[in-house]
Order: C-alpha cells, then structure tokens, then sequence
C-alpha cells in the first residue's frame, strides 16, 4: 500500500502544499495503484495534502464505487454533479500556494506527464506555482521490493543460460548444417523462455553484421538473414517470470560465427564495455554522497564514447528503467541525457538497463546489463560481457 507519510516527505522536501493527481477512466497508474481499477467513468482529482486528510473530488455517479469503507477511511470524497460545480471546487485547492503535479519540463518524460494541459492551467488560475511529480511517481510505480527483485535475480539467471544454449545452438546448427537463421535463433529462444515459465511482451532480437546496426531489427518469419561462418551475430532477449510481481531481464550480447574475434570487432565491442565500467565505478563512487540524476549517466557515457570515430553512431539514450511492468520500459528514471533531459533522482529499490551501442554502416554492437539500486550501490544483477563470444570456439 502507498504511504501518505512518504509522499508527505517528498512534499516537504520540494517546498510543496499538495499533490493534485488528475484522472479519467483509470488513465493514470498512481490514481489505479491508490483506489484500484474501478469502474470510475468522470473526471477525478486525488489530493494528498501536505496537511490534513487526503480527499477524492469526483462525480456523484462515481461514488457507488468510492463510497467504501476501505476508501473512505483514507480519503475524503468532495463529491460533483456538474462540470460548473466541479469547477467552483476551487475551495478545495485556495490555500495552496505550490504544488506538485504529473508534469515535465516541456513534456520530454511521457510517463510523468500525464496532467492534461487544461487541469494543469486551471489549478494554475487559482494562483498556484506547478512543480513536477517525476521524482514522487517514480517511488510509487518503480521502486519494488525483496519479492520482486528475487524474481528479477532468477530472470537473469534464466536469461543468461537460455543466451548460452541460444550460441550453442547456432554452433551446432552451423557445423551440422552449414548454416541457420535469425529467425529459427529467435524461436529457439521464445521456446525456452515458455518452456521456463518466463513471459514477454514481444520477441527477443537476433541480428547478424548490418541488420545490428538498426536498433530495433527485429526478424520475422518472413523477412530474416542466414548466419553463416564469419557473421557477427547480436541477441537482446528480455522477459520476465509469469508473476504479477516480476521484473524483467533485458540483456544483450554478442557473439561470432568462427573460432577467433576479428580485431575491429574485437576493438568496437571494448569501447562499449569500457563505457559500462566508467558508468558503474561513476555510480559506486557519486550516489553514496550526493543525489546522482539519469542523465548524468548518458552524458559520461556518451562522451567516452565520443572520444572515439564513433560517437555518432550512438544513437539511442544509455539505459532504461525496469520495473514491475509489462514491458521492460519501466515508469521510472532512464539514463538519458540524448533522447530526453532525465532529471529524476537514482534512488534506492529501482533497476536499469546500461546498454550504449554503436550502431555503424558495416555492423552494429552492443552490449547490455541491468543494475540494480541497493543501499547507495550499484549491483549488477545480469552478469557483465567482457568480450564478444567465439561461437565455434571448442
């Protein structure tokens, strides 16, 4: 259950009087995680008031569901019959002078903005300065617990055997047959994820040379490569236990069709691990002593990166959140100072990816780990790939 005292704590700490969560129709995940997925079909404001009860204002329609003990024990309902009444609710928010709500500087963090531009504008008529809740929503829906991050250890424990089996496989199937495909890895891998128990919200990527060098290539049935003798070949994979408390693992590795790594492959891959352990001895070193921001992680990285011919090829933000989620894009803070400005804190009780890639014309690597954030460390709970896998190597 959500704490009122710790979302008091984070209001007394930005200097604000209220949190004015606004919904409709189960919209917003901290309005769900509150009251649960009820049928509430009018507009609702949640307020947790930095004094005094919480309070629901809402539709005279909607209290059927509202109006229970377990609900009205931690809220007070200010109930609506009309827009025009709901609006003279002002009474409700005249004594704040600042306020948190689902906003973002200029919009760049999606899963915090989720106040709609008029509600954020009429509290804001009513005097109030508008302050945002990304640091706050991140402790409700991407911090998890002991249960959750036990199931995330066992993810990537399965993960990282199904990933060896996966370059196996493909030995196999070259030295048998001369040949697989990027298709045939990718179910492969699907099967043994159904086959442990583990869930997905879309299969993993196999690539091989140039189709690494697309992000998000993804084979199908109809449209995959042949991996051949000689071919650099690329597996992201993620997937998580089948458990309402699961979080994902989301790795990458790469491997190569032959005995002995090419040297320019062998170099290109280094960069990228070298960049993860400058990221990983940054976080040890900083987020004991101060607070430490997403971005600040992309930037260190993106710069070692940059001292390099290719910087330019990296172009995707360094890592992203994971949580208890249906994907492994979490709500939470992303390493991300390229495709958004992420200013939200590193905190306790929340994972992330660390995954820079160099997505060249030739080929494209990448490599991919998740940390986890525990008591001011950094740990790295899916394993580290030091170098690329010689897939023939007996």
């Amino acid at each position: 259950m959500i704490s009122f005292a710790k979302i008091k704590e984070s209001l007394k700490a930005r200097q604000a009087d209220a949190w004015i969560v606004v919904d409709y129709e189960n919209r917003n995940p901290s309005v769900v995680a509150f009251l649960g997925r009820l049928m509430l079909t009018r507009k609702i404001f949640l307020v947790v008031p930095l004094k005094g009860k919480p309070y629901l204002i809402c539709h005279a329609i909607d209290t059927v569901f509202l109006n229970k003990k377990e609900i009205t024990d931690r809220f007070d309902l200010r109930v609506y019959k009309d827009w025009r009444e709901m609006l003279s609710l002002e009474e409700a928010f005249k004594s704040y002078k600042r306020v948190m709500m689902d906003v973002s500087d200029k919009g760049l963090l999606p899963r915090v903005s989720l106040a709609d531009y008029g509600s954020v504008e009429y509290i804001r008529s009513l005097g109030c300065e508008i302050v945002s809740s990304a640091d706050l929503l991140q402790r409700i829906n991407a911090v998890y617990g002991a249960r959750s991050h036990e199931l995330q250890i066992k993810a990537d424990e399965i993960a990282l055997r199904i990933k060896d089996d996966a370059f196996k496989e493909i030995a196999r199937r070259v030295e048998k047959d001369g040949g697989t495909d990027e298709f045939s890895i990718q179910r492969f891998i699907s099967e043994a994820y159904h086959a442990a128990g583990m869930v997905y919200d879309e299969p993993p990527i196999v690539a091989i040379n140039r189709n690494a060098s697309n992000p998000h290539y993804a084979p199908t049935e109809k449209i995959h490569s042949p991996i051949r003798k000689g071919d650099l070949v690329l597996i992201d994979m993620w997937a998580k236990l089948d458990d309402p408390e699961a979080v994902y693992s989301d790795i990458t590795w790469m491997g190569y069709v032959g005995d002995k790594i090419p040297q320019e492959m062998s170099d290109r891959f280094a960069i990228l691990r070298d960049a993860i352990d400058k990221a990983l001895a940054f976080l040890k070193k900083e987020l004991p002593l101060r607070r430490v921001e997403g971005w600040e992680v992309d930037r260190l990285v993106r710069d070692e990166i940059g001292k390099t011919p290719y910087g330019r090829y990296f172009i995707h933000r360094t890592g992203h959140n994971i949580a208890v989620d249906v994907s492994p894009h979490g709500p939470g803070v992303n390493m991300d100072d390229y495709e958004s400005h992420d200013g939200r804190e590193i905190v306790d009780g929340i994972s992330f990816s660390l995954e820079p890639g160099i997505y060249a014309p030739d080929f494209g690597v990448r490599s991919e780990t998740n940390v986890y954030i525990d008591d001011r460390r950094p740990v790295v709970v899916a394993g580290r790939q030091r170098e690329i896998v010689p897939i023939l190597a007996k």
